[in-house]
């Protein structure tokens, strides 16, 4: 893991955005799993100006929220819309989304799981940092899943909307797993915002752990890890 300090969040955004488009330069079609939240949009930004770039990139998206529906405001495929998709100017075709509550949710898991497969790896793999050190979805747990899953959602990932518990089963997503982003050829890890020293802490104790998802990404051969000097 290659560890970057930055001034500020602007800074960050600007470094991790000119890491994407030196990679988009060498591969025009590469493969692009967008995080969505308040960390990679300020890069977002920064891609923007330079949209031309971006004419033959293709994006997945990483996770959805449960309960709440796709057309929802605050879910993750409005954010991908707003943020990325139309200032890119990213087509449907270019684009892999999905629902977090389809008919079948164990089809869909298989849908997202077999594009990966057949599509994959993903080359640019995009990661924030929650509060409780999980990436994507993938919550600390006894055990991480290697495939695109369903996840129950710790309180501390939810309590920002909460819409999000109410409704008739626990707060779920959808999201990639553990395999296929371990298997993205260069790996983007934002770490910014507020309240995220405890896991900071536990990152850099270097010990590997399912307590603490993000641990897994210095088993990463190519990860560039920014680090938003306001987050310590």
């Amino acid at each position: 893991m290659k560890i970057t300090y930055l001034e500020n969040y602007d800074s960050l955004s600007q470094y991790a955005a000119k890491l994407v488009m030196d990679e988009v330069q060498l591969k025009r079609d590469l493969l692009f799993c967008a995080a969505t939240g308040n960390s990679p949009t300020g890069m977002y930004a920064e891609m923007a100006k330079n949209k031309s770039l971006f004419d033959r990139m293709r994006v997945v998206k990483m996770d959805e929220w449960g309960i709440i529906p796709l057309s929802h405001p605050d879910s993750c495929e409005s954010y991908i819309k707003k943020h990325v998709l139309e200032p890119l100017e990213i087509p449907a075709e270019r684009y892999v989304g999905f629902d977090a509550a389809p008919e079948s949710v164990a089809a869909e898991c298989t849908r997202m799981q077999n594009f990966i497969s057949d599509q994959g790896p993903f080359d640019i793999c995009i990661l924030g940092l929650g509060k409780n050190a999980h990436i994507a979805f993938n919550e600390p747990a006894d055990f991480l899943q290697p495939y695109f899953h369903k996840a129950t959602l710790a309180p501390s990932t939810i309590q920002h909307d909460p819409a999000l518990s109410q409704g008739p089963e626990p707060a779920y997503g959808l999201c990639v797993g553990m395999k296929d982003i371990l298997e993205t050829r260069k790996i983007i890890f934002l770490i910014t915002g507020k309240g995220k020293q405890e896991a900071i802490k536990q990152i850099f104790d270097r010990k590997i752990s399912t307590q603490c998802p993000a641990s897994f990404l210095w088993m990463h051969p190519n990860v560039e890890c920014l680090i938003d000097k306001n987050s310590l």
